[in-house]
């Protein structure tokens, strides 16, 4: 008789570690400041004080920050630059997921062509920069706010889907998958009562993970002009923009970029703390997702 004990799912281990919280701190903190912009920001970003072109930072200054060379605000932009970033990273990591498991437990689930075909798709896109595919397909759609969500979707979610997929490969072995489909159940039921609850944990992690990837890429494209176009502010075009003047204004591409940096670096301690929560350290093993 074949066993149908399935296995626990993502049991989350109760703690909390010292990266896990600066990382969970640092996201809160970021994505909270840009969030109440509105409501905290000394000036609207499109202001300009024609009377302080390139200050220096100076607490003692209604521009802590310092302002740019048409004297807008550095503190009110960067606050208001990370709304757009974390909105399409934001919603391009969402697809990706919904994208990549899904595909990923369909291929896993019924190997054959599917997983033939499904397969050799992400190893060819996986050859391809993300970068450079994203630069391609904008160069032919256009630059908008749809187009750049697909464009950073289609980048991202080859590694959704390769870890999903071999994953799911895992779980076709088991004991209580082989019980469920000698039960007459339909693939359908079997992916939706066992295949995803099981992958879940898993995916969290991955989708986690991969929205520090989609920042960083939205981050590029808008430093290389084609992501959000001025006046509206962005972390990217903000370093762009400041590069220029790193000798005499430094503070210009330092501040958004340091921002960046920080928001990023929350994201991944945030992952590998929940990796160890929910027990799939181990299988993040993929494009750079290898963790101690």
């Amino acid at each position: 008789m074949i066993a149908a004990t399935q296995p626990q799912r993502g049991r989350i281990r109760i703690g909390m570690t010292v990266p896990g919280a600066i990382g969970i701190s640092l996201v809160v903190l970021i994505v909270g400041l840009t969030i109440l912009a509105p409501s905290i920001s000394p000036f609207s970003p499109s202001d300009q004080d024609l009377y302080n072109l390139y200050a220096a930072p100076n607490l003692n200054s209604a521009h802590i920050l310092g302002t740019d060379a048409i004297g807008q605000d550095l503190l009110s932009r960067i606050l208001y630059g990370g709304r757009m970033p974390l909105l399409i990273a934001g919603s391009a990591c969402l697809l990706s997921a919904i994208v990549g498991v899904g595909l990923g437990v369909l291929a896993g689930a019924r190997g054959g062509w599917i997983d033939q075909f499904l397969g050799r798709l992400a190893d060819i896109q996986l050859a391809m920069p993300s970068i450079i595919l994203a630069l391609v397909l904008l160069a032919f759609a256009g630059v908008n706010l749809i187009n750049l969500v697909i464009v950073i979707t289609l980048a991202t979610w080859p590694s959704q889907f390769r870890l999903t997929r071999a994953h799911a490969m895992s779980l076709r072995r088991q004991n209580f998958i082989e019980a469920a489909e000698m039960g007459g159940g339909s693939t359908g039921q079997i992916i939706l009562r066992h295949y995803l609850p099981n992958v879940m944990p898993l995916a969290i992690v991955t989708t986690t993970l991969n929205l520090s990837t989609s920042l960083l890429l939205e981050a590029s494209l808008s430093y290389l002009g084609l992501g959000v176009q001025p006046p509206t502010p962005d972390w990217g075009q903000m370093v762009a923009a400041g590069q220029s003047q790193l000798g005499a204004a430094w503070w210009l591409s330092v501040a958004p970029g340091v921002m960046l940096m920080l928001l990023i670096l929350g994201i991944q301690l945030s992952g590998d703390w929940l990796a160890g929560r929910l027990s799939v350290r181990g299988m993040i093993r993929f494009q750079g997702w290898k963790k101690s």
